[in-house]
């Protein structure tokens, strides 16, 4: 009976210096603190974003994610490395890998650990640097825990869990974007151009098509089964070129449309119902 209790504290203590270890590695600068529900609350105004498109930055060749608010007005842009922004495609598309990456890593022993990320924070800015806390609850305990909003985002994503940022953060360093075309408004899917910059830091298997990069909860669009990070390669039997080419299809259609979409590595024929 002695040795038994013995192995189970061992086996406790390596699930919890996993959780130690795994968050170190998603944080440049990792740091936790244990809080209460009350401590954890904002100590200034949050505001709700979501993942809005994953693009290349022409001029610095690197990944950068943006951001938006619910009104989809104004955009936030955060630069990342091609780790993060794989991790953040592969979330997007549903991919899961023959083996375990670093962040699938995390997750699995936060679930071990009967713990759930139940937010994630965008703080603030240091010297053109990004910060974020990962909140990561277990029971009725808080974790506070330090790490950059690249790997925080990716958490979220897995956990189906909400993104914020500090108001005054996002109203200083946010742009306003155009509003969104008929094809976002009505169907509920919004797209974005493959540049091969793109391809090649996601490692596409083609620059042909567009990419969907949101889909909105309960349109017409999620019914038809267009997932964020499908590819539309053709609608109709009419090759897509651009952006401009599907609204000009599905503006202009009497009917439905027969699309092939490359999800992963599958090719799929759906029916869209833009009408």
């Amino acid at each position: 009976m002695d040795s038994y209790l013995v192995q189970h504290k061992i086996c406790k203590a390596l699930i919890i210096c996993g959780i130690w270890l795994a968050t170190s590695a998603c944080s440049q600068a990792g740091t936790a603190a244990k809080v209460s529900p009350a401590a954890a609350a904002d100590t200034e105004p949050l505001l709700q974003v979501n993942v809005y498109r994953l693009d290349v930055d022409p001029a610095s060749q690197q990944p950068v994610v943006t951001l938006v608010d619910s009104d989809e007005k104004r955009a936030f842009p955060i630069w990342i490395g091609l780790a993060e922004a794989r991790a953040i495609h592969s979330e997007l598309q549903g991919m899961e890998h023959f083996r375990p990456l670093t962040h699938d890593l995390l997750a699995r022993i936060i679930d071990k650990f009967d713990g759930k990320i139940q937010r994630v924070i965008i703080t603030h800015a240091k010297d053109n640097v990004f910060y974020a806390t990962l909140v990561i609850k277990k029971d009725e305990t808080f974790f506070e825990i330090d790490a950059r909003p690249s790997d925080s985002i990716v958490m979220a994503l897995k956990f189906n869990a909400p993104i914020y940022v500090a108001r005054t953060l996002f109203e200083k360093m946010s742009i306003p974007i155009k509003a969104p075309k008929k094809i976002g408004e009505d169907y509920g899917l919004r797209i974005q151009e493959i540049t091969p910059e793109l391809t090649q830091y996601l490692a596409l298997e083609s620059s042909r098509g567009v990419m969907v990069s949101a889909v909105r909860p309960a349109s017409r669009a999620e019914k038809d089964g267009i997932k964020p990070g499908d590819i539309l390669v053709e609608i109709n039997g009419q090759l897509i070129a651009d952006v401009l080419s599907v609204n000009d299809l599905m503006e202009n259609s009497k009917g439905p449309l027969k699309a092939k979409i490359r999800r992963e590595k599958q090719i799929l024929i759906i029916t869209l119902h833009p009408e």
